[in-house]
């Protein structure tokens, strides 16, 4: 584990767990569920040990003998955790349902928008469904008598529902602690019946405590796992697939021997592979991860799993940063089709839970792609040249909106082999890289952000809540995409020598410095950047009190690069071209933007952004909507001074603090085209709470107002949230 960590920095946790539950970790962490974690639950244990997808069915009985005490809890109680335990060993190319009975069956009722998922199909068993069913099994109560045949009925019905001929192992999991009320013969009866209409091909798995361990509950039960109902007047047609009778004498062994379920699954025939598993959340902070995993077999028998962790911003790195021009983009799917990364689902930097996983047809959606989405799932590469369309946020995706664009494009998709997943690159026919002119440096083109890291000098100073330069310079910070190789950035601490090597290659005016790291152009923009200093205000210096109304300026480049007045440390995720601020001059080309009123991070209080595209430079310097963007540039306004602004013109003057100004009775605001008010006179009050969820224009008591050309005239009072 040690060489595999040596020869490969991006592997996170490794571990082996064996056949009878004991799991070794590299590196060593401390468990704080060292007591109930068993490496054979988890899913990547058994997606390696029986790699064929599952459909499954978990019957439990909630009649009133499972109140029984056992310790200090109930025999329902225990009987839940085993219930959960099992769907914790699902993966999401499985299926799953739930079924409690008693005197009668109950099935989870389900979301309203698809309540068939769960009442008569077979859910996904994505962490979502799985959350869902799991609040359902603890909200079961044990009450009345036993009767199977209805839940056996219910059970077929799941499985019979989501036949989709695929080759799935099907198979009921049955627990019960009591005898049948109704009759044997109609049990068996009811799954030699059902069974037959599935082609025999489901196995059933039977689990009996109490009453049902004993001689005559231990016969109906080895006959519904065998199905042989022939005790009963029900002989066997046909072959079936034998399942087993499992019997429980001490409630305490439940969980362990309804979860081992899927060993009877194993085939030691089988040629195994590597396993990769659907992304999911790191428990211990590392965001979306994904297992490889691959059984252990001596002598045809399952000794254990071995299995590694990558994240998937390590994995997918190349796609993550991809940099082909504004249009274009590059997205991942699995071999069932589901999306594994694209521009419009969250960036594995920015998932806080369990990803939702949706089939790319959803959101691929042009009526040519399924000839491309064909050939993907079936692992084959190819090209296409398409109409593709890309969305856009406007800034924050649920408060400003979208803008869409269309465009020619060509679709290039390969298979990623070994984790069988499958990329598609979608170019713009017209793509060109925006090359700059080779630039020289100065030789004091670049202060980097890490001030803590630079030799202390008298011009470091307290700037609100951080440190900052007092000559009012420029610093540059650098997003992932920067980088050549951006998890090596993100895992590896920056310390005082790396930055002097940034530096110096940075400020190197010969060609002498080795790159330590960056992409080919990066350097060109750096220098480049550095010419906005020109125009942003000389007097811009610590000292001059410019702070009070402009506490930042800034310019940030799709690459990665961000330039900021006066200097300062930033967040190391902290990305330009994620910012809404840069969405939204994005959404909005060649127009000066408002950001809503949001809580300045470095303690300015609360500002609202102003920000613009820059285009690629052209000789005439006239430019077009359509022309390329290569960077955005923003400032930082304080809300008094917006307002001041805002106060200067004649007729809105009424609640300004500036005496030199002629007092009107009109009091104006700024809303921008989402209908969030940008600048208001409330938002200077020192308590005012001016975020995005609450400077909606419909949130404010305003009057009702029409708007005719570029003037509002009132017409009657009244609340808007009363309308």
């Amino acid at each position: 584990m040690i060489a595999n960590l040596e020869s490969i920095p991006s592997l996170k946790w490794q571990y082996f767990g064996d056949e009878n539950g004991v799991s070794t970790t590299f590196p060593s962490t401390l468990k704080q569920d060292c007591n109930v974690y068993d490496p054979r639950y988890r899913p990547w244990y058994v997606v390696a040990s029986t790699p064929l997808p599952k459909n499954i069915v978990v019957v439990l009985d909630t009649s009133s003998s499972m109140k029984a005490k056992h310790g200090n809890e109930t025999v329902l109680d225990l009987a839940k955790l085993a219930a959960k335990t099992v769907l914790g060993t699902l993966s999401p190319s499985d299926k799953v349902a739930f079924i409690s009975f008693a005197a009668e069956v109950e099935i989870p009722l389900g979301k309203s928008y698809a309540s068939h998922c769960f009442s008569d199909h077979l859910a996904d068993a994505v962490p979502s469904n799985i959350a869902y069913l799991n609040s359902h099994i603890d909200e079961r109560e044990a009450y009345g008598s036993t009767f199977y045949t209805d839940a056996l009925e219910k059970a077929f019905m799941f499985l019979k529902n989501s036949e989709n001929g695929g080759t799935r192992d099907k198979v009921i999991l049955f627990l019960t602690d009591g005898i049948p009320t109704d009759s044997k013969q109609m049990v068996m009866n009811t799954i030699q019946q059902r069974n037959e209409e599935l082609n025999n091909g489901v196995m059933i798995i039977t689990y009996g405590l109490g009453a049902a361990a004993q001689k005559e509950g231990r016969e109906i039960l080895t006959s519904m796992a065998n199905q042989d109902g022939t005790l009963y007047g029900v002989p066997p047609r046909g072959q079936v697939r034998k399942g087993q009778y499992i019997e429980i004498q001490n409630p305490d062994e439940l969980r362990t021997k309804m979860a081992l379920y899927y060993a009877l699954f194993f085939d030691s025939r089988t040629k195994h592979s590597p396993k990769v598993s659907v992304p999911y959340l790191d428990a211990w902070g590392l965001g979306l991860i994904t297992t490889v995993s691959l059984p252990i077999v001596i002598n045809g028998q399952l000794k254990g799993v071995v299995g590694l962790d990558l994240t998937m911003i390590d994995l997918l790195e190349d796609v993550l940063y991809l940099q082909k021009g504004e249009l274009s983009y590059a997205f991942i799917i699995d071999d069932r089709g589901r999306a594994v990364l694209h521009p419009l689902l969250p960036s594995p930097l920015d998932v806080f839970e369990d990803p939702i996983l949706i089939n790319i047809t959803d959101i691929e959606r042009g009526a040519d792609f399924e000839q491309v989405y064909t050939s993907m799932t079936k692992g084959s590469a190819g090209t296409k040249d398409l109409t593709a369309v890309r969305t856009f946020s406007k800034g924050e995706w649920s408060l400003e909106g979208r803008v869409t664009k269309t465009f020619s494009a060509t679709y290039y998709w390969k298979p990623i082999e070994v984790i069988g997943y499958s990329l598609c690159l979608v170019l713009t026919k017209d793509f060109k890289q925006i090359d700059l002119a080779s630039l020289v440096s100065s030789g004091d083109d670049f202060l980097y952000h890490r001030l803590d890291l630079i030799e202390r000098n008298s011009d470091l100073c307290r700037y609100y809540n951080t440190s900052s330069l007092r000559s009012g310079r420029s610093t540059v910070k650098f997003a992932a995409e920067a980088f050549t190789d951006p998890s090596r950035y993100l895992d590896t601490e920056e310390t005082a020598g790396r930055v002097r090597h940034y530096t110096k290659f940075m400020n190197d005016r010969i060609g002498f410095v080795p790159n330590p790291g960056f992409k080919s152009d990066i350097r060109n923009n750096v220098i480049a950047t550095r010419q906005a200093e020109k125009y942003w205000p000389s007097f811009h210096r610590l000292d001059s009190g410019i702070q009070h109304w402009i506490p930042w300026r800034y310019i940030g480049t799709y690459n990665g690069v961000f330039r900021r007045i006066p200097g300062g440390m930033n967040h190391k995720l902290y990305s330009p071209s994620m910012r809404p601020w840069f969405k939204k001059a994005v959404g909005n080309p060649a127009k000066l933007t408002f950001s809503t009123p949001y809580l300045d991070a470095f303690g300015a209080g609360y500002v609202i952004t102003l920000s613009q595209t820059i285009y690629e430079g052209r000789s005439s310097g006239v430019h077009a909507e359509t022309d390329r963007i290569a960077a955005v540039m923003g400032a930082d306004f304080t809300l008094d001074y917006a307002y001041h602004l805002l106060a200067r013109h004649g007729i809105c003057n009424s609640d300004s603090t500036d005496e030199t100004l002629e007092k009107s009775d009109i009091r104006c605001f700024v809303m921008d085209n989402s209908g969030f008010i940008v600048i208001h006179a409330d938002f200077r009050k020192p308590d005012s709470s001016c975020d995005n969820n609450s400077s909606h224009f419909s949130h404010k008591n305003v009057e009702n107002v029409h708007i005719t050309g570029k003037f509002g005239f009132r017409r009657i009072c009244f609340r808007l949230l009363k309308v």
